[in-house]
């Protein structure tokens, strides 16, 4: 088995974490020829990006939030040499707020805190707009978005979520939605 890590340190900031995010993802989509799922990654991101520019980041810090998102996207639909010369095909989640919890309610940041749905929601509503609007200017086939939210008696429970799934439908905006009880 190879060692993935190599001689990196986990990130510490935004920056390091972007770069080792999409380092991971070619590691990993050299080899096999399939997809790469990674339901984590704006848990993660929020994360750092709070830790970095503070908690109100979407406010004080868009444009570097939305270079971020750039970095990672662009260069996840780069060609890769290992495969044929195609982009990585990778998939990402959101979530409503049962989902969430059942992902990662039992899961701790680096620093011991835990993920706060809240938050993370305001950065996946974010994301979803941005790569909406994104997908106007140039043809990005990836991430494949997986909205995923729990029912009961064949309905959302999160009304608010499928709501807001709603609202991305009318602009435009295509993504999988997986819903089960």
């Amino acid at each position: 088995a190879s060692n993935l890590a190599g001689d990196s340190l986990a990130p510490k900031h935004l920056a390091s974490f972007c770069g080792s995010y999409v380092n991971l993802m070619y590691s990993l989509a050299g080899g096999f020829s399939g997809a790469l799922a990674d339901v984590s990654l704006l848990t993660y991101f929020h994360y750092f990006a709070k830790k970095d520019f503070g908690a109100d980041y979407l406010k004080t810090s868009t444009k570097e939030i939305e270079s971020f998102f750039q970095q990672i996207v662009y260069s996840l639909n780069s060609p890769a040499g290992a495969r044929n010369h195609q982009s990585i095909f990778f998939n990402t989640s959101i979530f409503d707020r049962d989902y969430f919890d059942a992902m990662f309610g039992e899961a701790n940041y680096p620093d011991g805190s835990k993920p706060i749905y809240d938050e993370v929601n305001e950065l996946q509503k974010f994301f979803m707009n941005w790569f909406g609007e994104e997908r106007h200017k140039a043809l990005l086939s990836f991430p494949v978005i997986t909205a995923s939210y729990l029912t009961k008696d064949g309905k959302a429970k999160d009304s608010e979520f499928v709501d807001f799934l709603a609202e991305q439908m009318s602009k435009g905006h295509s993504f999988f939605h997986y819903h089960s009880d």
